[in-house]
This record gives C-alpha cells, sequence and structure tokens, in this order.
C-alpha cells in the first residue's frame, strides 16, 4: 500500500487495542460472571492465559486502525468513520466468539450480555484509536 503511514496504524491500534483490552475486562467481571464461568467449566485444556490475550487484543486493535486508516479516504476522518471501524471490528470479533455457542462449548443465553457490551468497548475503543492517529505526525 502507497503512502500507508504504518507507524501511525500501528501506535493507534496499540492503544485502541489497550482500551478494548481494560474495557472488556471490566465489561466482563462487572456484567458477564455467568459467562466467564461458563468458560471455565467447559475448556477441555488449560487457559493460555492474560498475555496470550492481551496481545491477541493488539493485534486487534492495529487491525482496526488499519481499517480506519482505509475507509477514512471515502467517509471522512473522523468519530463517524471510526464508529464505523469500531462496528466492522466488533461484527468480526462477535461472528468469530460466536461460533464457540453455536459448538455449545458455552450456553447461548450467557453471551449475550458480552455481545451487546463489546460493541461499546469496540466503538470507545476505535474512537480512541482514531483520535491518536489524527495526533501522530
Amino acid at each position: 500500500m502507497h503512502g500507508t503511514n504504518w507507524l501511525r496504524i500501528i501506535l493507534s491500534g496499540v492503544v485502541a487495542g489497550i482500551v478494548w483490552f481494560l474495557l472488556c475486562a471490566a465489561i466482563l467481571f462487572l456484567f458477564a460472571q455467568d459467562f466467564l464461568a461458563s468458560l471455565q467449566g467447559t475448556a477441555p485444556h488449560p487457559p493460555m492465559g492474560g498475555a496470550f490475550f492481551f496481545a491477541l487484543d493488539l493485534m486487534m486493535g492495529i487491525w482496526a486502525m488499519w481499517l480506519y486508516s482505509a475507509i477514512a479516504p471515502r467517509y471522512g476522518a473522523g468519530a463517524k468513520t471510526a464508529a464505523i471501524a469500531g462496528v466492522a471490528w466488533w461484527t468480526i470479533k462477535s461472528l468469530q466468539s460466536a461460533k464457540w455457542a453455536g459448538l455449545g462449548f458455552v450456553p447461548r443465553e450467557v453471551v449475550l450480555v458480552p455481545l451487546a457490551t463489546t460493541l461499546i468497548a469496540a466503538v470507545t475503543a476505535s474512537l480512541v484509536g482514531a483520535w491518536v492517529y489524527r495526533k501522530v505526525v
């Protein structure tokens, strides 16, 4: 991609990933204890640990800011475009995560709260990341 400023994308993506990680951790702790309990009871293998999930969240934040930078020329840089990128991020993440409920690893009734509340987290993280993206020279 000619003209892509990867430093801006990576820095703003790391910020977006950190915001996503912190918001999701708080959301899951506050609103989705039954979801967390169901995951712990069905895992056939030991969990990978927080560092693994943190690294994935950073990569997702970088992807979201790459998407923001790709769609900004069409939609204009700003909050609306960041929200679009956030909804896209949440959609991809939610569709991927929904497979676990579909496979029966997680009861369907416990995924609705995390599904709805993480939309707020994805849009917020994208807004913060886009703000950083616009500030980085």
